[in-house]
């Protein structure tokens, strides 16, 4: 049974996370965006609702992540985050028996 994730990815039946717009394999049930690139940028490049200096609020530099296929550039996600942090979003696709 395909299990579907969100939007954009797909579980197939035997374990794969694949993007739903290409096809292209990205992960599995463990890592479900192993496969996939990712980008970091300036937090400003996210749009105009972002307009304040990360450095009043941290003292540490902060990023744009986004996550993207690597075959459609589908973007998968996008976080605002610590850039000396890994990404916040987890996808936990185990379940236990």
């Amino acid at each position: 049974m395909t299990l579907f994730i969100d939007d954009n990815l797909e579980q197939l039946p035997d374990g794969r996370v694949v993007c739903r717009h290409c096809g292209q394999v990205l992960g599995d049930a463990a890592q479900p965006l192993r496969e996939a690139r990712v980008r970091e940028t300036a937090p400003a490049t996210a749009g105009p609702s972002v307009r304040e200096n990360a450095s009043r609020f941290t003292d540490r530099p902060v990023v744009f992540r986004q996550t993207f296929c690597p075959t459609c550039l589908t973007q998968l996600q996008a976080e605002i985050v610590p850039g000396d942090e890994p990404s916040s979003r987890h996808r936990s696709l185990a379940v236990d028996a």
